[in-house]
């Protein structure tokens, strides 16, 4: 996914009055259900015909039906998207408010890709070797591929480990055909 550099400065704001109002979950959940809001009536929040107000009005209303309020600084900040015109980065803000959140409290953000779900056992072992390269705690953002098969797939950092059973598959294959170049 392409981060936007605007996205990426209002969601620094956003973290930052968080951080400073000691909470970071419950900006993210905001930011979690504005995005569900947005996303299930897309159509109506993209109209240029109805003014900014009448929109943040309509999300504080569906809010409150989810037993949700919003503070004055996320009123602001809704504000100050739609009068912008950038709703549509909503998502994009969401996730990389998420992403500095998790650099702010010192740890490594990482993605792992498992065939199944995975074990404690499995996550404390991919969590030490995460550990021992980044030198900060991992939060992982887990995806099953069941085409997998078998293993699992970490990248952080620009680190990559790839003990699945598909990656050992092409590592013999690349093997294989260096070792009939060489013959």
């Amino acid at each position: 996914m392409r981060f936007s550099a605007v996205a990426g400065r209002y969601a620094r704001a956003l973290l930052n009055v968080a951080i400073e109002k000691e909470e970071e979950e419950e900006y993210l959940r905001f930011l979690d259900l504005v995005c569900q809001i947005y996303e299930s009536s897309r159509e109506l929040f993209d109209n240029p015909i109805l003014k900014p107000e009448k929109k943040i009005s309509l999300i504080k209303e569906i809010m409150k039906s989810f037993g949700q309020e919003m503070d004055e600084f996320q009123e602001r900040f809704l504000t100050l998207v739609f009068e912008r015109k950038r709703q549509k980065l909503l998502r994009n803000i969401r996730d990389l408010f998420e992403y500095e959140k998790i650099l702010s409290e010192q740890k490594v953000p990482a993605n792992l890709s498992i065939a199944h779900s995975p074990e404690d056992e499995e996550l404390s072992l991919l969590r030490k070797f995460v550990r021992k390269y980044a030198l900060k705690d991992p939060v992982f953002d887990i995806s099953i591929d069941e085409s997998l098969i078998a293993g699992a797939l970490v990248e952080f950092e620009g680190f990559r480990l790839d003990t699945t059973v598909q990656g050992r598959l092409k590592r013999i294959a690349r093997e294989a055909l260096k070792r009939g170049e060489m013959s």
